[in-house]
């Protein structure tokens, strides 16, 4: 399975807000904190597209999606910013974020403490419930999921969801761990064709 990513620095400009954005938005639903509307009428960046092909990007020494461009730095989101009660439930939270051709990509890496760990549905359900557009019971697609001989287990929804106030499609795919605690969540986002290259990228990952 395969995934993709940003490159002038007006795009990694957005590119880091959109991952602040996904992040709280995640650690907001997890852990109870409040989600600030950071991108609201927010410039979108320039549109020129990148004709280069996709190759093999490395989030980490596990992860790695397809894309015509590369991830941006690392981003390690400060615990010490989390609820009391559940900053001893994470032990490490980091991000890495790309932009090419109207997609939008954001991936976290969360490793939490023994006995913290959720499932993929739980976590697909709170990400799904606070990104889409009219989250209603009932209304949250199907979970493509897969299971790969107890080393991890993944599922991925794409719903219609607004950014920086333009409708679009986000899919989300979460991975998470047989053998430790850690779970990476992957979220692509875009309009028209755009959207339809963010959900091939986020679905068509590659994970050791």
């Amino acid at each position: 399975m395969k995934v993709t990513l940003l490159t002038t620095r007006k795009k990694w400009i957005l590119g880091g807000l959109v991952l602040v954005l996904v992040l709280v938005v995640y650690v907001g639903t997890r852990y109870g904190s409040q989600r600030p509307d950071i991108l609201a009428n927010r410039h979108q960046p320039g549109r020129e597209e990148i004709t280069r092909p996709a190759t093999s990007q490395s989030f980490d020494d596990r992860l790695s999606l397809r894309m015509p461009v590369g991830f941006g730095s690392p981003v390690e989101f400060p615990l010490a910013k989390l609820p009391a009660e559940t900053r001893g439930k994470v032990q490490k939270m980091a991000q890495r974020s790309a932009y090419f051709n109207g997609v939008y990509i954001v991936v976290m890496k969360m490793t939490n403490a023994p006995g913290s760990k959720s499932g993929v549905e739980e976590s697909l359900y709170k990400t799904f419930s606070k990104n889409c557009n009219d989250p209603a019971p009932g209304k949250m697609p199907k979970i493509n999921s897969l299971s790969v001989n107890g080393r991890w287990d993944s599922g991925a929804i794409r719903f219609p969801a607004v950014f920086g106030n333009r409708q679009g499609e986000m899919t989300a795919v979460v991975i998470i761990s047989g053998t430790d605690n850690s779970f990476w969540c992957i979220n692509a986002w875009g309009t028209g064709k755009a959207a339809v290259l963010a959900e091939k990228t986020a679905r068509e990952f590659v994970f050791n």
